[in-house]
């Protein structure tokens, strides 16, 4: 076993209370807040509903549906890394878990979707903890891989301009680089699942692009539609701070320091946010029909 699979503790049973996720999800809530306040000091609301008001149904339909295909792929990569320790799962199995997850994490946080996710499948397959623990957050660190890389590929289309903007299309060499050889050194066990795994990440972020620029035709934007873009994947990367509006927050500060429409931006957010809740909230299902899980459609292969 290489180092940077050691040291990964169990997880508590999810349902127990837990003094230390309570206040965890109290500062959460209270960074939730901080961020909704400044939102609303930067932004005319008046104006943003007016942008949502006129908004295409049918594109944003078509942004729901781009986002949902971004989680069916996402569902296949994270497969990936179970296979590889050994957690057999069937696509449409690990597709369920994944909407559950993203059910618990939006809806409640006290449980957390990662969490639960990782108790359930340890619970039933006996897959070790920090097999799963390492899963999740390699998943995670090859969908921010590729999410930099595009921001750097974006940045070109821009019209931002500066003195090193041609030269920045290095910087992927740098992090694809850095994120191969980390995943080969200190992950070797996972390893066999990086072309398979770096495939899908492309893919779910480039669907997750065609899910705003279908919220961009909605909105009926033509103009500067890559600075857009290039800021909502800048914005994409503030979604790993774990308190609602850190996406909003960084989309609406960003447009305003590049000379955009912070309205404007703040309604593409928000409707990006509607295509998530709106595909977390079908894990619902599940929640309360856990037998549609279908266990049986997964094994552990020592």
């Amino acid at each position: 076993m290489s180092n940077g699979e050691k040291n990964v503790t169990a997880l508590p049973e999810p349902g127990r209370f837990n003094p230390r996720k309570a206040l965890i999800t109290l500062i959460k809530l209270g960074l939730g807040v901080l961020a909704v306040y400044l939102i609303i000091q930067k932004v005319d609301l008046d104006q943003v509903g007016i942008y949502m008001g006129q908004a295409s149904w049918i594109f944003l339909v078509l942004s729901c549906l781009a986002f949902f295909v971004s989680k069916v792929i996402a569902a296949r990569r994270i497969n990936k890394y179970f296979h590889t320790q050994g957690l057999v799962l069937s696509e449409p199995l690990c597709l369920k878990l994944s909407l559950l997850s993203m059910f618990y994490s939006l809806f409640i946080p006290l449980v957390g979707g990662e969490g639960y996710r990782i108790y359930w499948l340890r619970k039933r397959y006996r897959t070790p903890v920090r097999s799963l623990v390492w899963s999740s957050l390699l998943d995670r660190a090859s969908g921010m891989a590729i999410l930099l890389s595009l921001v750097f590929v974006f940045l070109q289309f821009t019209s931002f301009d500066f003195t090193w903007k041609r030269h920045m299309l290095l910087a992927i060499i740098l992090v694809m680089g850095a994120y191969f050889l980390v995943h080969r050194w200190f992950f070797r066990s996972y390893h066999d699942a990086w072309p398979g795994v770096t495939r899908y990440a492309i893919a779910v972020q480039a669907f997750q692009v065609i899910t705003a620029w279908m919220i961009m035709l909605a909105l009926g934007m033509t103009d500067q539609v890559a600075d857009y873009l290039f800021i909502f994947l800048l914005a994409s990367m503030a979604y790993v701070l774990p308190f609602i509006g850190a996406r909003e927050m960084a989309f609406v500060f960003g447009a305003e320091a590049m000379g955009l429409d912070p309205e404007l931006s703040l309604a593409i957010s928000l409707f990006f946010y509607l295509s998530l809740a709106l595909t977390s909230v079908s894990g619902i299902v599940f929640m309360w029909f856990p037998a549609l899980l279908g266990e049986r459609q997964g094994r552990q292969v020592s």
